[in-house]
């Protein structure tokens, strides 16, 4: 058996809440950051996160796409991976993220306030399911 990190995918596109890579270091995971969903997608090319933390963001001046997250879900389809995926989001957006959410998706959503006790319980949530 080996000591492998865990990774964690963190992509913070409009942020509004802190910082959290200290804590996911805590947690024992390897912490990738990105600022821009494109190179999120380059990066899931190289790297296979165990968890991939990303805020959804809603704008009625995407053409064909309801969010930021559907590239990323397309390329995790696409590519067969599975990560755990957090998802902040704000509460009256929920309506909108059920439109895309398929059931090959283990996803659990934090409404804002993003606090490292909702993350903490997600990710607690996903070990107890694992073992």
């Amino acid at each position: 058996m080996t000591d492998q990190k865990k990774s964690l995918l963190s992509i913070v596109e409009q942020g509004g809440y802190p910082d959290f890579s200290s804590f996911y270091q805590s947690l024992d995971y390897e912490v990738t950051s990105t600022t821009s969903m494109r190179k999120a997608l380059g990066l899931l090319k190289q790297h296979r996160p165990d968890v991939i933390t990303a805020e959804f963001i809603y704008s009625p001046m995407y053409s064909a796409r309801i969010s930021n997250l559907e590239s990323l879900f397309a390329s995790l389809q696409s590519q067969q991976l599975k990560p755990q995926l957090l998802i902040f989001i704000e509460k009256e957006q929920l309506h909108h993220l059920d439109k895309l959410v398929t059931s090959d998706m283990e996803m659990h959503t934090i409404t804002h306030p993003v606090t490292t006790d909702k993350i903490n319980r997600c990710l607690s949530q996903a070990v107890n399911m694992n073992t």
